[in-house]
């Protein structure tokens, strides 16, 4: 499921993107979930409560609210949705930057455009790794960018995600071996974090966006630090 999230205070532009958006992700044939915010203090409501999206349109002025100061509140939280600013004023591109966002589109909306982000954002994700694991009666599939950290706990391992927690009967190698090529590097004896999920790295701790710290023990903590080091170049 590609989950979007259109946050606008003007209705005719806020009724001009979902449009667009829906659209495009149909004629792409994209299996999707959107969402329509006209403030700013409503999607953080949502976002805050646990909901979050692969790809976000924020207007950089709304509601008297700054759009970048919002975005950089999602990226304390959130490292992996793909932000593209819409705006009238060209100049507040240049400070993209300091958010790690995708692309900004200039109003009124460039629906080639947007469907050239949006393709390319969601090809991006498709050939990302993920886990299928068995949890209780359930098979899941869990996106590896989804994953916070794993925890091995005895015979069972807990896999701590964005959106929620589940537990898996085996070992923490045999997950690792499952997920060739992700970000997620063992860190400890009993841990493994997600690096692209992890804000800090410090010799002793890894601390995630949502502010967990994980132990760093000193027998994991170079191949560690190469990791960390390895994602913010691939950013």
């Amino acid at each position: 499921m590609y989950r979007v999230a259109i946050c606008e205070d003007e209705a005719f532009i806020r009724r001009e993107q979902e449009a667009a958006c829906r659209a495009i992700l149909e004629r792409l044939n994209i299996e999707y979930q959107l969402s329509v915010f006209e403030a700013s203090a409503a999607f953080w409501d949502a976002f805050s409560g646990g909901e979050r999206y692969d790809l976000l349109l924020l207007d950089i002025m709304m509601d008297e609210t700054d759009g970048m100061e919002l975005a950089r509140k999602i990226r304390g939280h959130d490292n992996s949705a793909a932000i593209v600013f819409v705006t009238s004023n060209p100049d507040y591109a240049l400070h993209g930057y300091d958010v790690n966002a995708l692309h900004y589109l200039m109003k009124p909306l460039d629906a080639a455009a947007l469907e050239r982000l949006i393709e390319a954002d969601h090809q991006r994700r498709s050939h990302q790794p993920f886990l299928i694991v068995k949890s209780g009666a359930q098979n899941l599939r869990i996106p590896a960018k989804d994953i916070l950290y794993l925890e091995n706990t005895g015979r069972r391992v807990k896999i701590a995600m964005t959106n929620g927690t589940a537990e898996v009967s085996g070992k923490l190698s045999d997950l690792l071996e499952s997920l060739p090529g992700s970000a997620i590097t063992r860190c400890h004896v009993g841990y493994a974090v997600n690096m692209r999920q992890i804000r800090e790295l410090t010799r002793t701790d890894a601390i995630a966006m949502n502010g967990r710290k994980i132990p760093v023990s000193r027998a994991y903590s170079k191949a560690a630090q190469k990791a960390f080091l390895k994602q913010l170049w691939d950013e």
